[in-house]
């Protein structure tokens, strides 16, 4: 959108100040609401790769990075957007992210088929529940709820996940990775296909960001995307049932994510991150943007320089869809704290550990089928059993229960 302003600016000539920060944003200046102004208001030199939205329920300034120059060859412009998410990765491991590429129709139509999916009948989509899979797609009932401290009652979402669709060539390659293979699909025309759309438009997203990573962290060029041949990537569809009459509550309990990083899109509120001062805020939609937020992987790579993002979201009873794609690495990479990060102490923070174990380890927590299959001998795990995740460290019993008892 920057580079139409400018292009729009040779022609037409410069436009008032306040003129090019409305058109920046797609609305007339004069049409904000009261305050809208001063939250909305790029700050960057030139190149306009940043602006902050607020938290609803707190003054903390939440970033959203304009992520066009990941996507193109303008290497000074890189710079300046991968110093923006850096620093956000540093601070709370959470930015938002426009002009990504992914175009809003394509994300209607997820959707959309995501919709199509859930009305479905429960026996109907049964016939693609996930703990038929050998390895690990297809649909998760509410009945597939995991151990988190704040999370009580019955859980009242479900969800469908897909990963990186296999071939027997492909699963070869991949030596001994229990979540390699072929997707489940219903049999709902079109279906697949926009997935796939969707997934490989993800796998192009986190490539960019991968590179902005690189650059704010002065690593070499593919550092991380060489990890990614087969990688363990998932895109998950969630719902929310409509709850009538229900409090305000946690549906989906406080978590780390997994992986490398999350990007995530939905356009109704429920979100919570905690900020840095450990406490929980609001980190609302923005639209025709996707939320990141950085996974357990980044952070011991990076030796604690990058934080991943405690979260959870809140539910007020309405129904609400979702779309997060978690980007991974291969199953058997080794993750340990890179050398250049380790500061002059060269302090090692992060004993190394293979990405997939650690993966498989905390999804054992969130389904229970998976912890029945480990019990039964059916899963290995070369680190042992798997105990409570070490980056959720942050998110303690005492933190739970106080943010609770706030919802009300």
């Amino acid at each position: 959108m920057a580079n139409t302003i400018l292009n729009a600016a040779s022609v037409f000539g410069e436009p008032p100040q306040e003129t090019r920060l409305a058109l920046y944003f797609g609305r007339t200046w004069k049409n904000l609401m009261p305050g809208e102004k001063e939250k909305r208001r790029s700050v960057s030199s030139g190149t306009r790769s940043i602006r902050y939205i607020r938290a609803a329920n707190a003054t903390d300034k939440l970033p959203v990075v304009n992520i066009a120059p990941l996507l193109d060859n303008d290497v000074v412009a890189r710079r300046s957007v991968a110093k923006h998410m850096g620093k956000a990765a540093m601070d709370t491991g959470f930015l938002y992210i426009e002009n990504h590429g992914v175009s809003e129709a394509l994300v209607r139509q997820v959707y959309d088929y995501a919709e199509t999916f859930f009305t479905l009948s429960f026996e109907e989509k049964l016939r693609y529940y996930i703990g038929d899979s050998p390895n690990h797609r297809g649909f998760v009932p509410v009945t597939e709820k995991g151990t988190y401290l704040d999370e009580t009652g019955p859980r009242t979402y479900e969800a469908f996940d897909m990963s990186l669709d296999m071939t027997y060539e492909d699963y070869q390659q991949c030596g001994a990775n229990p979540l390699a293979g072929p997707n489940v699909w219903p049999e709902i025309s079109g279906f697949k296909e926009c997935l796939t759309r969707y997934y490989d438009s993800m796998r192009r997203v986190g490539d960019a960001l991968c590179r902005g990573f690189e650059i704010a962290l002065e690593l070499p060029d593919g550092f991380f995307s060489q990890h990614m041949r087969y990688p363990t990537s998932q895109l998950r569809l969630i719902h929310y049932i409509e709850q009538p009459k229900q409090k305000t509550k946690v549906d989906m309990g406080a978590h780390t994510d997994y992986e490398c990083f999350t990007v995530l899109h939905t356009h109704q509120k429920g979100l919570q991150i905690i900020n840095k001062k450990g406490k929980w805020i609001d980190a609302p939609p923005v639209e025709g943007a996707f939320a990141v937020n950085i996974g357990d992987l980044l952070e011991a790579w990076t030796n604690g320089k990058l934080v991943s993002t405690p979260h959870r979201v809140i539910t007020d009873g309405n129904e609400r869809y979702s779309i997060p794609f978690f980007m991974a690495t291969d199953y058997d990479t080794e993750v340990s704290p890179i050398e250049s990060l380790l500061g002059k102490e060269k302090a090692v923070e992060y004993t190394p550990f293979i990405a997939g174990e650690h993966l498989m380890a905390q999804l054992m927590r969130d389904f229970p089928y998976l912890k029945k299959r480990y019990l039964d001998g059916e899963i290995t795990l070369q680190a042992g059993a798997p105990g409570p995740n070490p980056f959720e460290r942050k998110i303690t019993a005492s933190e739970s229960d106080e943010a609770e008892s706030e919802l009300d």
